[in-house]
């Protein structure tokens, strides 16, 4: 969970609201599961030329001896993640995935005073 404080009616910028770990990138996806953001996770620096970036995420995959495994709406730990990439018509998946986060934003916003108090009155006139 991510706390904030701010206003009603903010402006944010795109949130990772979910993040998929694999051995060697980390896949930052927004709410619409669109890849906004794809990291180097031994630079810790993002990957600007990623050929994922703008793909959905589409669930994940595991292929099995007698079954295929599917998972919807995101992957799981120990399979692929699988994106629709539509500039290439089709599916890439990555190497394993290795962690998963939900990131839930919680925004605290203050009481904002409809009416001044009389503090705020007699205050006012004081300084002028």
């Amino acid at each position: 969970m991510v706390y904030e404080t701010g206003r009603q009616g903010m402006e944010v910028s795109p949130w990772r609201a979910l993040e998929v770990w694999t051995r060697n990138r980390i896949y930052g996806c927004d709410w619409s599961m669109r890849c906004i953001e794809v990291i180097d996770r031994e630079t810790g620096r993002p990957d600007t030329e990623s050929t994922l970036l703008g793909a959905r995420l589409a669930g994940g995959q595991l292929q099995q001896d007698d079954a295929f495994e599917v998972t919807h709406p995101w992957p799981r730990p120990g399979c692929e993640a699988v994106f629709e990439h539509t500039q290439r018509k089709g599916y890439v998946t990555t190497s394993t995935v290795t962690r998963v986060l939900l990131r839930m934003r919680v925004l605290t916003v203050p009481h904002q005073r409809i009416e001044p108090t009389w503090d705020d009155l007699t205050t006012s006139r004081r300084s002028r």
